[in-house]
């Protein structure tokens, strides 16, 4: 019986040093977060906290680095945003479906917005549905326009999927009144006295 534990330890010390649990933060409160090559990854055993870090390290200063965010994302994850106004305005896009159409819609939108940092974890309202693997989350965003210098200031709701440790769908609501208003893409009308 004595055996058993120094037998057990250094079992223990040898799948450590061969990478089995590479991928498996300890749960002493560390990140779920891990890196398998070029993508990121949630490790098993994440909670609601863990996808809501995950999915902002996803966007946080995508407009400085466009190609982050799909390091997130399965192969053919999609990310829409429901309420860009894709046909009146061509610079928005309603739906991306893989990695690469991802990328280049970030990429193009990076053209206009600089300095993109979201609010804090401890700021967001993070939710977890009944539906397996599905969660909500409210945040804020803000950062500069380039064209003017401007602030832009947003305010977003997302619905997340995750599967296979990465995000498989995303569904953002946000203001689409206030990007045109800061991308001087309408003009305000002025206020008439009756």
């Amino acid at each position: 019986m004595k055996l058993v534990k120094p037998v057990m330890f250094a079992l223990s010390l040898a799948m450590v040093a061969s990478g089995v649990f590479a991928d498996t933060p300890a749960e002493n409160g560390k990140s779920h977060i891990v890196q398998r090559g070029d993508y990121k990854y949630l490790a098993p055993g994440y909670d609601t906290e863990d996808v809501a870090r995950f999915f902002r390290e996803s966007l946080n200063g995508w407009s400085e680095t466009p190609d982050n965010v799909a390091r997130y994302f399965t192969p053919t994850g999609t990310f829409e945003l429901a309420y860009a106004p894709a046909d009146d305005f061509p610079i928005f896009s309603r739906s991306n479906t893989g990695r690469e159409n991802i990328t280049r819609y970030f990429t193009e939108m990076s053209a206009y917005l600089g300095r993109l940092e979201y609010s804090e974890i401890k700021n967001w309202t993070q939710l977890k549905t009944n539906e397996p693997g599905t969660y909500v989350f409210e945040y804020t965003s803000r950062g500069l326009i380039k064209a003017t210098g401007g602030e832009y200031n947003q305010k977003f709701i997302s619905i997340v999927k995750v599967a296979d440790g990465q995000i498989s769908y995303v569904r953002e609501y946000w203001d689409p009144y206030v990007a045109l208003r800061d991308f001087n893409l309408i003009q305000r009308t002025p206020a008439t006295s009756n």
